[in-house]
C-alpha cells in the first residue's frame, strides 16, 4: 500500500475524474435530506426528532418564537482560526453544475510539480482538512500513512484542470486570515517507518469562515465551498455527533452529544442523559441549542436554550452526511469534535502508548471496554450512595476534597476515611473483577486544588492529598478485601497535579468548588488487549 500511494505523489498532482466524486449526487434537489429548508431567507436545519429519552419530538416547533440573539460574523470576526478547527470536508455544493461555472470564472495558473507541470484553477474546488478525511471514499490516499505526520496538520486539497480534477496531500498552516498549504510527498518505502518531504509547492489563500461555509479568495476572485454533509453532492439522512475534547469548556456540563434519523441524545460529563435535546442550525452561522429537564416531583419543566456561532467538521462519505461541530462564542470555543476512537487514541497517547502502530478496531474495542466499566462503576457508585464523579472524557473519577480533608490540609478527615471505606470496596470490586482483571495495568491517585494561592504550594498540597489517600487505601483500616489488596498494593501510584486541570462549570467557567478534588484514573494495558 506504501509503494501505491508513492506512486501516485511522484506524478505531483494525482489526478482523477470529476465523475468519481459524483456518485451520489443523482437524486432531485428536492428530496435531498441534507438540503435544509429556506426559513425567512436563510437556509435552516433541525436536528432531534426521535429523542432517545423524550420519545417523538415536533424539533420545529420547539424553536417557534426563539429569536436569533448573536452575530455570528461579529464572533468570527473575534475569533482566532486555527488548524484544528478546520477539520472536515468542504467542496462545491453542486459538484457536477459547479465544476462547468468554476472553469469559465476561475483563471488558472501553470504549476511546476515535481514531474510534470499543470494548468490548474487558482482556487481549490475543493479541501479535505485533516488526517481521518484522507482515507474518506473521496480521495485516494490513505490514513495509516499520513496520520504520522505529527509536527503539522494535514490536508488533501483539490484543484480543477481543463477536463479532470487533482488532488495531492499537503501539509497547511493558519495565519490570522491567510492559509498557506504545502505540498508534501512519501519518502519512505515500503515496511519503512513513514517520513515525508515538502516538495517546495505551496499553494496560499486568504479565507473567510461563515457558518457551513469556507471562501477562498486570491487575486480579486472568490470561491465558496460549503461543509460536503450539506452539499447536493450526496443524499442522505444528516446526523451530528460529537464528543468534548480533553481541555475543552462545556456547554450545560455536554460532554457528548449525537442526533440522527433514528436516534437523538445528549450525555453530562457524569454519564446521565439529558431529558430533552434538540438544535438548529442555519447557513448564516447560527447553532441553537434546546436542552430541557423535568422536575419529577412537581412536573415543571426546565428549558435552556443556547445560541452559538459553529464551524462543522464534515466527513467525505459517500454513504453518510456525518458531521461533528466546534461551537463559538465571543469569549470561548467549544470543541464537540472527537469520536469514541479518537477519544481513546488521546487517553492513550496520554499514558504513553504509541497509538501509530494500533490499527483503529483495536483503539475502539478499548475504547468500548473502558465505556462498559465506566457505566458499571457508576451503576455501583449510585446504588450505594457514593458521590462520586466519573468523567469520561479524562478517565477521572472524581472524589469531593472538601469530603475527604479539612481546609488547606492533608490529613483525612474521619469524614473522609469513612467514605473511601466505602468507595474502595466498590470500586475494587468492579475494577478487579473477572471482567476487568487483565484490563488495567496502572491506577493513579491524583490531587487537583482550585486555582487561589500559589502553584507552589497547591502543588505540594494536592501532591500530599494524593499519598495520604494512597496510604490510606492500602493501609488495614480501609478494609479492602484480601482478594484485591496485593493486587492494588502493585499497580497503585500517585501524582500531584495543583490547578493544572481545573473543572468548568455550565458556563464554561472554572468551577472552583469542582476543581477541589482526588481522583482516580486507571491506566489500559494495552499488551494484554492485542
Amino acid at each position: 500500500m506504501m509503494k501505491t500511494v508513492k506512486k501516485a505523489l511522484c506524478f505531483g498532482l494525482a489526478c482523477v475524474m470529476a465523475l468519481s466524486l459524483l456518485a451520489c449526487g443523482t437524486k432531485n434537489d428536492a428530496v435531498l435530506d441534507n438540503a435544509g429548508k429556506t426559513e425567512n431567507g436563510k437556509l435552516v436545519w433541525y436536528l432531534g426528532g426521535n429523542n432517545v429519552m423524550a420519545g417523538d419530538v415536533d424539533v420545529k416547533s420547539l424553536f417557534e418564537g426563539v429569536a436569533d440573539t448573536i452575530n455570528p460574523q461579529v464572533i468570527y470576526s473575534k475569533t482566532t482560526i486555527t488548524e484544528n478547527m478546520l477539520h472536515g470536508v468542504y467542496t462545491l455544493n453542486n459538484k457536477e453544475k459547479d465544476l462547468e461555472t468554476v472553469r469559465k470564472d476561475i483563471p488558472f495558473q501553470e504549476v511546476a510539480f515535481k514531474s510534470n507541470t499543470a494548468s490548474v484553477t487558482i482556487l481549490p474546488t475543493a479541501v479535505y482538512f485533516g488526517a481521518d478525511n484522507l482515507c474518506c471514499s473521496l480521495t485516494n490516499y490513505k490514513y495509516d500513512e499520513f496520520r504520522q505526520v505529527k509536527d503539522y496538520e494535514v490536508a488533501v486539497l483539490e484543484l480543477a484542470t481543463a477536463d479532470k480534477i487533482g488532488q495531492t496531500p499537503c501539509i497547511y498552516e493558519v495565519n490570522g486570515n491567510t492559509i498557506t498549504f504545502k505540498q508534501i510527498e512519501m519518502t519512505s518505502a515500503e515496511n519503512e517507518p513513514f517520513t515525508y518531504e515538502l516538495t517546495g509547492v505551496e499553494f496560499h489563500y486568504t479565507f473567510e469562515i461563515s457558518g457551513p461555509y469556507i471562501t477562498f479568495l486570491k487575486d480579486g476572485h472568490s470561491l465558496k465551498l460549503k461543509a460536503y454533509c450539506l452539499t447536493k453532492n450526496i443524499d442522505s439522512e444528516l446526523s451530528m455527533n460529537g464528543y468534548s475534547l480533553p481541555d475543552s469548556p462545556l456547554i450545560e456540563n455536554i460532554d457528548y452529544f449525537a442526533s440522527a434519523s433514528a436516534w437523538n441524545y445528549a450525555v453530562r460529563r457524569d454519564g446521565s442523559y439529558v431529558a430533552l435535546s434538540a438544535y438548529k442550525l442555519d447557513d448564516e452561522g447560527r447553532f441553537t441549542a434546546y436542552f430541557a429537564e423535568k422536575d419529577l416531583v412537581t412536573g415543571e419543566k426546565e428549558v435552556i436554550i443556547k445560541q452559538y456561532a459553529y464551524i462543522l467538521q464534515s466527513e467525505g462519505n459517500n454513504f453518510l452526511t456525518s458531521f461533528s461541530i466546534v461551537l463559538l462564542d465571543e469569549n470561548k470555543t467549544y470543541y464537540y469534535t472527537d469520536d469514541i476512537t479518537q477519544r481513546e487514541a488521546r487517553a492513550l497517547e496520554e499514558q504513553g502508548v504509541n497509538v501509530d502502530k494500533m490499527t483503529v478496531d483495536e483503539i475502539k474495542e478499548i475504547a468500548e471496554i473502558k465505556k462498559d466499566l465506566f457505566d458499571e462503576l457508576q451503576k455501583e457508585f449510585e446504588a450505594n450512595g457514593i458521590n462520586a464523579m466519573v468523567n469520561r472524557s479524562t478517565g477521572e473519577i472524581a472524589l469531593d476534597a472538601t469530603v475527604l480533608f479539612g481546609v488547606d490540609e492533608s490529613a483525612i478527615s474521619e469524614d473522609g476515611k469513612a467514605f473511601l471505606q466505602k468507595f474502595m470496596s466498590v470500586y475494587t470490586k468492579v475494577v478487579f473483577g473477572e471482567k476487568y482483571k487483565d484490563f488495567i495495568s496502572k491506577i493513579m491517585i491524583e490531587g487537583h486544588t482550585d486555582t487561589d494561592g500559589t502553584y507552589e504550594h497547591n502543588q505540594t498540597l494536592s501532591q500530599a492529598r494524593a499519598d495520604s489517600v494512597k496510604e490510606y487505601c492500602l493501609s488495614g483500616e480501609c478494609g479492602v478485601e484480601d482478594a484485591y489488596a496485593t493486587s492494588l498494593r502493585n499497580i497503585l501510584e500517585t501524582i500531584g497535579y495543583a490547578y493544572d486541570k481545573p473543572v468548568y462549570d455550565r458556563n464554561g467557567e472554572v468551577d472552583k468548588a469542582a476543581s477541589r478534588r482526588v481522583s482516580f484514573r486507571f491506566i489500559v494495558d494495552t499488551e494484554k488487549q492485542e
